[in-house]
């Protein structure tokens, strides 16, 4: 959809979202980070919403990408989401916490698109690890599949709710490692803890794609 110079000039907007936080940021400092006009800026989005949903959009379909290169270089289920443990911190790290709750404020419907991708392409995701760990001995199997795919979504997602987990003192990387170490402590068989301790004791490296 978006051209090689567009997901170039995209990829830099998203990396300064993160750095310095979407509202502060004017479409004239966009346009001088990118070292174009304002007006081939205009030419490719309408407004600051429709720049802010395109960046999620290509950001979106780099995660899709790099779930995929994940999967492909897992040995096994709980080495998927070792991985993705791995890559998601590094994701958070990047990230001023203030991203999320200005995107929830000032531009909710790239923010509910964002819920839509995770309660369907992530909850996909989710689904084929429990099945795939289940095939190999690694999960247990006495818990309903289906719901214990809509817990993974619904925890992840609760992490960016300040009612709850307020930032500071919270940052995202360190609730996503305590959330899901706790998920898989809760699905994983006695072979499977076993193998997940191992892994957690020396984490993969995050996986680039890119």
């Amino acid at each position: 959809m978006f051209t090689e110079q567009q997901e170039k000039w995209l990829k830099r907007v998203e990396e300064l979202f993160f750095k310095l936080g979407i509202k502060s940021l004017t479409m004239d400092d966009v346009a001088r980070e990118l070292g174009i006009s304002k007006k081939t800026l205009y030419s490719f989005v309408e407004n600051k919403d429709d720049l802010v949903a395109k960046v999620m959009e290509r950001h979106m379909t780099e995660q899709c990408q790099v779930d995929e290169a994940l999967h492909a270089a897992a040995s096994d289920a709980v080495d998927e989401m070792v991985r993705i443990i791995q890559q998601i911190i590094t994701d958070f790290g990047k990230m001023k916490p203030n991203v999320v709750h200005e995107m929830q404020k000032y531009h909710r419907d790239v923010w509910n698109k964002i819920n839509d991708f995770q309660q369907n392409y992530i909850l996909n995701v989710a689904r084929q690890n429990l099945e795939w760990g289940r095939r190999e001995g690694l999960y247990r199997t006495d818990f309903d599949l289906e719901t214990a795919a809509r817990f993974y979504i619904a925890g992840a997602m609760a992490i960016f709710d300040d009612r709850y987990f307020p930032k500071p003192p919270y940052t995202y990387d360190f609730l996503f490692k305590e959330y899901i170490t706790n998920y898989l402590h809760s699905i994983v068989s006695d072979k499977g803890l076993t193998l997940l301790q191992e892994k957690l004791a020396a984490p993969t490296k995050p996986l680039s794609i890119l």
